[in-house]
């Protein structure tokens, strides 16, 4: 096409192209600004002013001009001299005058435009028709050509310009065509057009406009209020209504329409449409008027028409008299109906409707009626615009939102229309009529919703949808400020060792050389540097110090012969002497280093006798307060301590206090923050704190003597037996199913069966076999080989206690089968229960089996959650909390005899078989 079109252009002139060849030459050349008689006065040494035929013809060539064959041969003929050389001093001169000469520039520029008379009735009668064309389908006709001229000269090519009348529908034929371009190339170049001339003659947009508004007129009928609403939904032929602002009425005509209606807009917007109507029932009689019933309904935003108002009316309206009463608890009963029934609680088997989709829909959609047929052929119509689009690969849901500026999911009528002609989706009327039946559900007939139409049709990639998404999550991305402001520190030393013992403490936590930070300053290495090099080197090292701090510093270090100067040496070699001491190696090895302090101060009173008079009332009063309450208030202070420090600050102690109802006095307050206060940051040590204060448990043993089972230290130890050991060990590996084997032969790599000491405690370590010091040397004592004290039989240690799975030599006899090894209880013989508590303990655990199994109550999890290691164990007060948590109270002789009985060690608590029994209890109520 466009090769047929530049042929068809250089047709066109060709008329004129022999007598215009310098004309077109002069145009190219005052455009581009090209100095011709460069490129010939290298072919003419002693510029005689000609030169031969093809160095002519090689500058020409060099000019970079579209030259054809006959163009040459006619410039050749017109300078060629007798004697065969080209004068092209001649032909310079032509093209350049008309830098020189007005006149001539605007000969050059003046279109060469050579018609007959039949020609030009032609062009007239062309353009009469393509202007009433325009004026008909009200084009703008300049903005599709300015698309293609992108460095606005106002000229695009004939391919460009045939294009643009294409898609318009303005192309005539080839024969008025080749005219038409005639008509409108203006600067000698075949291939160019001016379409702003084009567009000048025929796009006359005033005029346009000015016969559009004389020719509207007014509508002399008289509109009545109801014209505007459809009544009759069958049959309707939505194509006749696209420039109408038709209404559809709502068919809604009983009163359960009226109320799933109103449900929808309720569950939709989460209303409690009840507590509107109390602002208007002061008496709580639920009765409003009529009118304030119609206004508290448009206060929720519930729209709702006047006929539907009559109908609840109807229906709720207690009397007859205008403005009567109207039973609005009746009402709201019917609306919630949607969430729950009243009285469900005295009907079990009675079941609420699901809350889904379909429950918001009649206050959300306004779908038109369509038959069974009209369904079946949508069908088969969406799927036909599921494939077109899937095979053009287009996404349509972008193109609609340029119309939805405000994001609503629906667009017009006629620019829907717009879109499916754009994208050649047009169908044929009787489809566009089912789709706009569908897609039309916003109750009037001039909004489509194109989002239902998009999320049927549209199959967008799920790649496309991620980088959507990934691109809109920065779209109002804003940049926070920098959250760093400036501070002023007004630390306050005690004297200038607590100021060292500060500076100390600061480069031992972060292990710095202060002196790596100062010595650049000191290029000659004097010892000195000035004070504001001595501060800056402290910012860089990160020790930012007050005036006051860093006004001491300089009283102690400042060099009193140098203004302004420091002994910065002397300065670090007392910070430093936390690390090390200057010169020790001069110092006797018997004579002491000192230990600098890294314990400062600042500003901290020492504590006084009242201070610790008060702190022991406090505590003794906190005491009482926790046996009373039975209270475990360690759990309270470990919300706070989410990094386990056991500390926490002045703040988070008092407010804890004040949590379980225990009041401090400010007196009182400052005095426990003296005693407990950490030296380093001023939080409290709140362990500590609890040690101090926590009551002990003391339960009566057999003896008669009191055992305290918290808060004392547990019972003293007998000495160990080697089988008692052993027995442990068992134990252990039974319950943890280990291999000793796997573990032992990779320390042994020759499988001699022995191993050092140190490797042998490396290998129970991690087995996680948890053994006290002086179990361990039992255990080497008992297999150390005799002959090397330092190596231990691992073998003979394996035999032994893996006696609880097999036996060495089984495969020798098949009848002997390995002694079955039971798992000891934990209970400790001395804390054996008499038979009096032992028929308590039973009548206890009868009474908890009985209510935990009416109940249904889990116990083993709560205990689970407050065992934090896992052990199995937990404490004694935590134990009675739990069960005063679950309504089991305890006495204190029932508590007792219960922690004597699941007692590990006397100080901890075994839930695991406690739980385990009372199962069993539970077993006899079933």
């Amino acid at each position: 096409m466009a090769t047929a079109l530049v042929s068809a252009g250089q047709s066109i002139i060709g008329t004129y192209v022999q007598q215009d060849i310098e004309t077109r030459l002069q145009q190219d050349v005052y455009k581009k600004q090209i100095r011709v008689r460069e490129f010939f006065t290298d072919f003419d040494r002693l510029r005689k002013g000609w030169v031969t035929e093809d160095k002519f013809r090689s500058a020409l060539s060099m000019i970079n001009f579209h030259f054809t064959k006959d163009d040459i041969e006619e410039i050749i003929r017109r300078y060629k001299l007798n004697d065969g050389l080209v004068q092209y001093t001649t032909f310079c001169n032509k093209l350049e005058e008309q830098f020189l000469n007005n006149e001539a520039k605007a000969q050059v520029f003046q279109a060469p435009q050579i018609f007959n008379s039949d020609e030009e009735d032609t062009v007239k009668r062309l353009m009469q028709a393509i202007k009433r064309k325009i004026a008909t389908k009200r084009i703008f006709l300049k903005q599709p050509f300015q698309d293609f001229d992108r460095t606005a000269c106002s000229h695009i090519t004939i391919d460009q310009f045939s294009r643009v009348l294409n898609q318009l529908g303005l192309l005539p034929k080839d024969q008025y065509l080749q005219l038409l371009i005639r008509q409108y190339i203006d600067n000698g170049n075949p291939k160019e057009v001016n379409y702003v001339k084009f567009c000048d003659d025929v796009d006359n947009v005033q005029e346009m406009l000015s016969g559009v508004i004389t020719g509207i007129k007014q509508n002399p009928k008289d509109i009545h209020p109801d014209d505007d609403f459809i009544e009759d939904k069958e049959g309707l032929d939505l194509i006749s209504t696209l420039f109408t602002s038709k209404k559809l009425t709502d068919n809604i005509n009983t009163l359960n329409q009226v109320l799933k209606k109103i449900q929808g807009d309720v569950v939709m917007k989460r209303i409690r449409i009840r507590e509107f109507f109390k602002d208007f029932d002061s008496l709580r009689k639920g009765l409003v008027t009529e009118s304030q019933f119609a206004r508290i309904l448009h206060i929720q935003n519930i729209p709702v028409s006047e006929k539907e108002i009559q109908i609840l009316l109807n229906q709720y309206k207690i009397d007859k008299i205008p403005n009567g009463q109207v039973d609005y608890n009746q009402f709201c009963e019917d609306v919630d109906k949607i969430f729950t029934l009243k009285g469900i609680d005295k009907e079990p088997q009675a079941q609420v409707p699901q809350i889904d989709d379909s429950t918001t829909l009649p206050a959300r959609r306004r779908y038109l009626q369509m038959t069974e047929q009209e369904a079946i052929q949508l069908d088969e119509l969406l799927m036909k615009y599921k494939q077109a689009i899937q095979n053009k690969r287009v996404l349509l849901k972008p193109v609609f939102e340029d119309f939805d500026k405000t994001k609503q999911g629906y667009i017009t009528t006629n620019q829907f229309l717009r879109i499916l002609n754009q994208f050649n989706l047009f169908p044929d009327p009787v489809s566009l009529n089912l789709l706009l039946k569908r897609f039309v559900d916003k109750a009037n007939l001039n909004e489509v919703n194109y989002y239902d139409f998009c999320r049927i049709v549209d199959q967008s990639d799920e790649g496309v949808a991620i980088s959507r998404s990934h691109a809109d999550a920065f779209k109002n991305y804003v940049k926070s400020d920098n959250l760093s402001q400036a501070f002023i520190r007004n630390d306050q030393p005690n004297d200038f060792e607590d100021l060292m013992a500060k500076l100390r403490r600061i480069v031992k936590e972060q292990r710095q050389r202060i002196a790596e930070f100062l010595r650049d300053f000191d290029k000659l290495r004097s010892g000195t540097i000035t004070i504001t090099q001595l501060r800056k080197g402290l910012s860089m090292a990160k020790i930012f110090l007050s005036d006051a701090e860093f006004q001491l510093i300089l009283n102690n270090f400042g060099c009193k012969d140098k203004q302004g100067f420091v002994f910065w040496k002397e300065f670090t070699d007392q910070v430093d002497q936390v690390f090390t001491t200057k010169n020790l190696e001069k110092v006797s090895p018997s004579e002491d280093v000192p230990l600098m302090s890294t314990q400062y101060n600042y500003g901290r009173v020492s504590i006084t006798e009242r201070d610790r008079q008060v702190a022991e009332v406090v505590k003794k009063k906190f005491q009482y307060f926790c046996k009373a309450t039975r209270l475990d208030i360690k759990q309270f202070f470990q919300d706070w301590d989410k990094l386990g420090r056991n500390k926490v600050s002045p703040k988070q102690f008092r407010q804890t206090l004040a949590t379980v109802n225990f009041i401090l006095s400010d007196e009182e307050f400052q005095a426990v923050v003296k005693i407990y206060a950490a030296e380093d940051d001023g939080d409290i040590r709140y362990v500590q704190f609890i040690n101090d204060t926590q009551p002990p448990l003391e339960i009566q043993t057999e003896s008669g003597a009191s055992q305290a089972y918290v808060g004392v230290k547990p019972k003293e130890k007998e000495k160990l037996q080697p089988s008692v050991l052993l027995e442990q060990i068992k134990v252990a590996v039974k319950v943890k199913r280990l291999r000793l084997g796997d573990y032992f032969k990779d320390f042994d790599p020759l499988r001699k069966g022995l191993m050092p000491t140190n490797k042998f405690r490396g290998v129970l370590s991690q087995m996680k076999i948890d053994l006290d010091q002086e179990s361990l040397d039992l255990l080497e004592t008992m297999y150390v080989v005799p002959e090397d004290p330092i190596r231990v039989n691992y073998a003979k240690f394996i035999e032994d206690v893996e006696i609880v799975f097999t036996k060495t030599g089984l495969d020798k006899d098949p009848l002997m089968k390995p002694p079955v090894h039971i798992i000891p209880t934990f209970l400790d013989p001395r804390d054996a229960l008499t038979q009096e508590e032992e028929e308590a303990l039973h009548a206890i655990m009868l009474r908890l089996g009985e209510v935990v199994r009416k109940h249904r109550i889990l116990l083993k999890p709560h205990f689970q959650d407050k065992d934090k290691t896992k052990s199995g164990k937990i404490t004694f007060t935590r134990f009675r909390s739990i069960m005063d948590f679950h309504k089991l109270p305890l006495t204190d002789d029932q508590f007792r005899v219960i922690c004597k009985r699941f007692a590990y060690q006397g100080i901890e608590f075994n839930y695991v078989e406690f739980d385990e029994i009372l199962k069993k209890y539970e077993n006899f109520y079933q």
